[in-house]
């Protein structure tokens, strides 16, 4: 299975609620075009999930490390600001793209949120 985008949802001054996608296994992408990007992440599993969000950043020969966030069972992280500068895709059919790994994805949702 490959990645799946997921689509950025504004926050607006009146409010809003996120609408949740759940995780899968290949991971998801989001176009990270703009600042003030958040991954929100809802774990109703029984277990931690650890989130992975992959560096591309390389200066001077040195990599950035991924953002590595665990969220505990029965909890919600909002996770971010995410840069596409550090985390955008650089070659490939999914450039300009950041992508979000899952280390479990049973009963684990997520969203994009732009603040």
């Amino acid at each position: 299975m490959a990645r799946v985008a997921l689509g950025v949802q504004p926050v607006v001054p009146t409010g809003m609620w996120p609408v949740l996608t759940a995780a899968i296994t290949a991971g998801h992408m989001f176009a990270n075009t703009e600042r003030g990007i958040f991954i929100f992440v809802r774990n109703a599993h029984t277990a931690p999930v650890t989130v992975t969000i992959p560096s591309t950043l390389n200066r001077d020969g040195l990599l950035l490390a991924a953002r590595v966030v665990t969220v505990p069972n029965g909890t919600d992280r909002l996770i971010g600001p995410v840069l596409g500068e550090n985390h955008n895709q650089l070659t490939g059919v999914d450039v300009g793209n950041t992508y979000i790994d899952y280390s479990v994805v049973t009963a684990v949702s997520v969203a994009v949120l732009r603040v």
